[in-house]
């Protein structure tokens, strides 16, 4: 790369903008390049964070085994083991009751465990993240039954969750539910379900539909056991009720299971039931969680800002060391602000209704952030990065995939404006 264009390309990076030994064995495979953890010079958000049992057991396996594995995770896909592996450190559980075989942990705890499952492999994250809103679902239920048969399996993590929602906030639906009682009755498409496959239940929720065929202003919400398959010999259900698969071919996280799947007339018993609400509630609830900055972001760039700083140690690039300390210090500040703001919404609600506005904005610098910190990666790490084995390149990808991922109308409007600033 020209000299004279590195540096306007590494200054662009930094704009301004208002470990723990593990006690899991490595596993002895094969991994093909095989990509060490570095240096962590930010650190936890919450101090004492640093100081937990929980954190070290996780900042280990991190270190261990998701980082050695996150390249050929994201190339050949994730497994079922693999997520057990991760549910046995106690991941999974961390906000959820000690009653129920979680840690009961505060939220300064669950955001690095988190920053740490991101920054190490985007795509373990991933499948992880969509086990925590079905297994809230379930301990808020009012179905005792239902409550009794997963709670304690789900929070645990011996059973694997999904959740199928995102169409929901799309203005033209093409899946619905149809209450027949005794039962329900599922009818449409599912564009993308990440676990699919590896999940032991999945939380879908739709727009309820009459026997009229009219769309009803109420959302339903079902645990669905998915049919068991196979993926040594399979990628794809075909039954007369339901089709699922193959898995889709996507740019970033193409490694997390995600498959479509469309079901006709396929039933669901009305004791899977998890709760029914008016749409107006379900969507106002989705848009007070939506706009806090995902722990997830801060934990990929914390650990691009990681490797960039080895980078400039290992190769003598001071200039790259600068623009290292630069975004640092933007993460450090940003963070702070985005979890205090989140945590003001979550005790009092009518604050979290009043800042959405403020919340999505640091949400959105927070994404910009991110990119930044892989694309400048990408810059100092040359043309080695453009390899499939390299963590930059993975970096770069999963940064502008959280671009989309849970976006909102106003998260899209927030993320343009840093394209032409």
């Amino acid at each position: 790369m020209n000299r004279e264009v590195l540096p306007r390309l590494l200054a662009r990076a930094v704009r301004a903008r208002p470990y723990v030994p593990s006690p899991h064995p490595q596993r002895k495979i094969d991994v093909g390049v095989r990509v060490s953890s570095v240096a962590d010079v930010i650190g936890p958000a919450d101090p004492q964070a640093s100081q937990s049992h929980e954190i070290a057991v996780i900042a280990g396996f991190a270190a261990d085994t998701l980082v050695p594995h996150a390249n050929r995770i994201d190339q050949r896909g994730i497994r079922r083991p693999h997520l057990d592996e991760l549910a046995a450190t106690g991941a999974l559980g961390l906000p959820f009751p000690t009653a129920l075989g979680g840690s009961d942990a505060p939220a300064g705890i669950v955001r690095e465990a988190t920053e740490l499952i991101a920054g190490a492999c985007g795509t373990t994250w991933f499948c992880a993240a969509q086990h925590r809103s079905p297994t809230k679902a379930v301990l808020a239920s009012d179905n005792a039954l239902l409550h009794d048969r997963w709670a304690a399996r789900l929070v645990s993590g011996n059973a694997l969750a999904a959740i199928a929602f995102a169409h929901l906030r799309r203005p033209t639906q093409r899946f619905w539910i149809r209450d027949e009682g005794d039962r329900f009755v599922l009818n449409g498409s599912l564009d993308w379900v990440t676990n699919w496959p590896l999940a032991d239940v999945v939380l879908v929720e739709g727009y309820l539909k009459s026997s009229s065929g009219e769309q009803r202003d109420e959302i339903i919400s079902l645990l669905v056991e998915p049919p068991k398959l196979d993926l040594v010999h399979s990628n794809q259900l075909d039954r007369d009720d339901i089709q699922a698969g193959p898995s889709l071919s996507l740019a970033a996280m193409g490694g997390t299971q995600t498959w479509p799947v469309s079901f006709v007339d396929f039933q669901v018993s009305a004791e899977q039931l998890v709760g029914r609400l008016p749409a107006e509630n379900w969507l106002h609830a989705n848009s007070l969680i939506s706009a806090d900055a995902n722990p997830a972001s801060f934990g990929m760039a914390r650990a691009s800002i990681n490797e960039l700083t080895a980078l400039a140690a290992s190769t003598d690039q001071p200039q790259v060391a600068e623009v290292a300390e630069g975004l640092r210090a933007q993460l450090i500040e940003l963070r702070s602000r985005a979890y205090a703001d989140a945590d003001v919404a979550t005790e009092d609600p009518t604050m979290a209704a009043a800042t959405i506005g403020d919340r999505t904005a640091v949400r959105a610098a927070a994404l910009d952030l991110n990119l930044r910190a892989a694309t400048a990666l990408i810059t100092a790490s040359g043309g080695a990065a453009m390899m499939l084995s390299s963590n930059a390149q993975r970096r770069a990808r999963e940064a502008l995939f959280l671009l989309v991922q849970g976006q909102t109308a106003d998260l899209r409007q927030a993320s343009l404006g840093y394209l032409v600033e």
